[in-house]
């Protein structure tokens, strides 16, 4: 895996947009990233993490409150200015798949969107965008290249490695790097799977003979159930046969009464609706033919009359317009109206003369002396006669069908109550209606009983069945249970026998990787320290512990001192197990004890060389970090894993004699990228003119008190 380049925008103190390539060029392997102290140099290492794995860089399964807060805290604060406050991550990664290399850009950005953040991720492979399916594909193939767990493993922090390699847990540390890196890590995961198993069949496992008990109870309760349902579907078998005759024999009862004439009971009422119906509705025609007989038919008798009254009140109406106009209207209004206007002031016209001009004009004059005033309404009385008059005379054609329907409906009503009550008045012989009603009603009250019957039969079977339900779930369960317990004993005794499989198949599979470790990291150390007597060698056991030894001489006086004040205990912890299998091995004997009485028959001051254990807790922290980077590069070497590896600040603990050796035999070799972060006290110009001809691409982080923002420039320090 390499890492082409990365691009930023507003991720913390990185506002502008911000590209840097990291790809190696012509052999040339090291990317170097110089900056002071708060300049972003963490800040890209945490950037490119945060756009490979997003919430997996801070430990969450998957998006949630806490890590989009952490999110929020990332966006530079200048972003919150803009209309669209968006932070984007894009890198830029080469695989080796087969024999072809493929390039994959991955988008990471966060939007946000009405106080919230939303984030998006896209995958790119060779130009084409990956769908859901293939973007959940690659991240599972990504994280089998570099799981997240590694990923702090080759993205080198001092401070955190530290604890790694040699911290309480650093055994544990060192298993799952080996694990991960050699692709044994399925075997681990199996085995405590498989353990996880073991303590729940433990925990959930009770007496066998109780679970028996409850199985037995549980199964009879069942069977049980199951044969009073069977008895009551046979009852109600019998009773819907015994329903079924009954209603045969009313259904021929009615048969033979209806053929003898009579009227069946339903058939009875159902005439008496309809008479009841019919009555009514003739009912209501006579009050229509009523109403119409008081209200409209007199005036429709008068209808010429009716015209002629109307006449005369709209001459009466014209005849009285004209009295009020012509008592209003005299000469004096009409010489005042003219005084008025000018041109008209001067004249010497008739006045009285103009008024009576003026009223012919408007009205009829000679038509109006013959009107005489006969009825006299008033204004509402008008209003209401020409009302009724329009209504009367417009629709006398409607009133007139109106009636003759109506009359024509009665007699169609009369013929079909004569006929229904014909029907109800047909007589049969009083013994046989008499027989018929006392044998319907036997058989309505056995149908009733019967229904009634079969209607509670149901509701106790569906009261069955939900109980045979409720049983047969605990059935299962307890049958599921007693299964399992006669199994469990054979599966925890298999389990346990795989457990004990896996662990013997994972020390052999991890033997001659353990052993290649060892050698590597001797070869690194010893070229990186450059002092033959500081260690020999390096034990990693099969609990993964490591322990550094180096070769001490010894007289056999020194070393029965060493038993006499420690005991073998105390050696092992101090001097290392390699000290006492060197001391057995060097003297033929099979313990401690055959020692010292070798030693006590047989004196002597010879020199006798033995493994002895250094304790890396009594380093130094620049030796403590060069103990771990050799470590590391041993791991890289012997699994064969090519990965970028990022250098964070790699000189700070380092002291001036090794700084050179880390420089020139380290940094070029571990891996095919690497990309230091340094400041311009880590790498001077005596290191700087060192890497020079390794370095592939340089770059300075600079921060701008002012804008608070980092500013990125081509080259290094002016060192």
């Amino acid at each position: 895996m390499i890492i082409n380049s990365i691009k930023l925008k507003n991720f913390r103190s990185y506002e502008d947009q911000t590209e840097f390539s990291f790809s190696p060029k012509d052999n040339k392997n090291i990317v170097l990233i110089g900056g002071e102290n708060g300049a972003g140099k963490s800040t890209l290492f945490e950037a490119i993490k945060l756009c490979i794995y997003g919430p997996m860089s801070y430990g969450y399964l998957g998006i949630n409150s806490n890590y989009l807060t952490k999110i929020k805290n990332n966006i530079n604060n200048n972003a919150f200015k803009n209309d669209i406050v968006k932070c984007d991550i894009s890198i830029s990664l080469s695989f080796k798949e087969g024999t072809q290399v493929n390039e994959y850009t991955l988008n990471r950005s966060w939007e946000y969107i009405n106080q919230r953040i939303v984030e998006t991720f896209e995958v790119i492979k060779n130009g084409t965008i990956l769908n859901e399916d293939e973007v959940n594909y690659f991240n599972r193939y990504l994280q089998s290249v570099l799981p997240p767990s590694l990923f702090d493993f080759f993205f080198f922090d001092g401070e955190e490695l530290t604890e790694f390699f040699i911290g309480k847990n650093s055994s544990n540390g060192l298993k799952d790097a080996v694990l991960q890196l050699f692709n044994y890590d399925t075997f681990n995961i199996l085995k405590k799977q498989l353990l996880s198993f073991q303590r729940n069949i433990s925990k959930g496992t009770d007496s066998l003979t109780e679970i028996q008990a409850t199985y037995d109870e549980t199964l009879e309760r069942v069977r049980n159930i199951k044969s009073r349902i069977t008895e009551i579907n046979s009852e109600l078998e019998v009773k819907e046969t015994e329903l079924d005759e009954l209603l045969v024999k009313k259904n021929n009862l009615d048969e033979e009464f209806k053929s003898s004439g009579g009227i069946l009971e339903n058939e009875r009422s159902q005439i008496t609706a309809k008479i009841n119906k019919l009555e009514n509705e003739r009912s209501i025609i006579n009050q229509e033919i009523k109403d119409f007989c008081n209200d409209i038919l007199p005036f429709l008798i008068v209808s010429n009359l009716l015209s002629t009254t109307k006449n005369q009140i709209e001459q009466e109406e014209n005849l009285s317009s004209y009295n009020a106009v012509k008592n209003k209207l005299s000469g004096e209004v009409i010489k005042k109206s003219f005084s008025t206007l000018p041109k008209l002031n001067s004249t010497t016209a008739d006045f009285d003369e103009v008024a009576v001009t003026i009223l012919n004009n408007m009205f009829n004059v000679e038509e109006l002396e013959s009107i005489y005033q006969v009825l006299l309404l008033s204004d509402d009385q008008k209003v209401n006669v020409l009302s009724t008059i329009s209504l009367i005379l417009s629709k006398e054609d409607q009133h007139k069908q109106s009636i003759v329907i109506n009359f024509n409906k009665l007699k169609s009503i009369a013929n079909e109550l004569k006929i229904n009550r014909d029907k109800l008045n047909s007589t049969i012989s009083g013994e046989l209606v008499e027989s018929y009603l006392e044998n319907i009603s036997v058989l309505n009250e056995l149908i009733i009983k019967t229904q009634n019957s079969i209607v509670s039969l149901k509701h106790t079977l569906d009261s069955y069945h939900e109980e045979l339900r409720n049983a047969e779930y605990h059935y299962t369960r307890a049958k599921n249970q007693y299964t399992s317990s006669l199994q469990n004993n054979n599966v925890l005794e298999l389990s346990s026998n795989v457990t004990e499989y896996l662990d013997a198949l994972l020390a052999t599979l991890t033997k001659d990787k353990l052993r290649l470790i060892e050698d590597n990291f001797i070869d690194i150390f010893k070229t990186i320290i450059r002092k033959n007597e500081y260690v020999s060698s390096i034990v990693i056991d099969d609990s993964f512990e490591s322990t550094l030894y180096v070769g001490r001489d010894y007289t056999s006086f020194e070393v029965l001192n060493i038993i006499s004040n420690l005991g073998i205990n105390d050696i092992s912890k101090k001097y290392g197990l390699k000290f006492i299998e060197d001391l057995l091995n060097k003297f033929k004997v099979e313990s401690i004890d055959e020692l010292i009485t070798h030693f006590n028959a047989n004196p002597t001051f010879e020199l006798i060389e033995l493994r002895t254990k250094v304790n890396v807790n009594d380093f130094s922290k620049g030796e403590k970090q060069i103990y771990i980077l050799c470590l590391i590069w041993a791991l890289i070497k012997s699994s064969g894993v090519e990965v970028p590896f990022i250098i964070d600040t790699p000189y700070a603990r380092i002291d001036e004699s090794h700084r050179k050796s880390l420089t020139e035999d380290y940094l070029p070799k571990i891996s095919k990228q690497v990309i230091i972060l340094s400041t311009n006290e880590e790498i001077d110009s005596n290191l700087y003119c060192a890497i020079k001809p390794h370095i592939c691409d340089e770059y300075l982080l600079l921060y701008n008190e002012g804008a608070r923002k980092t500013e990125v420039k081509k080259g290094y320090f002016e060192v």
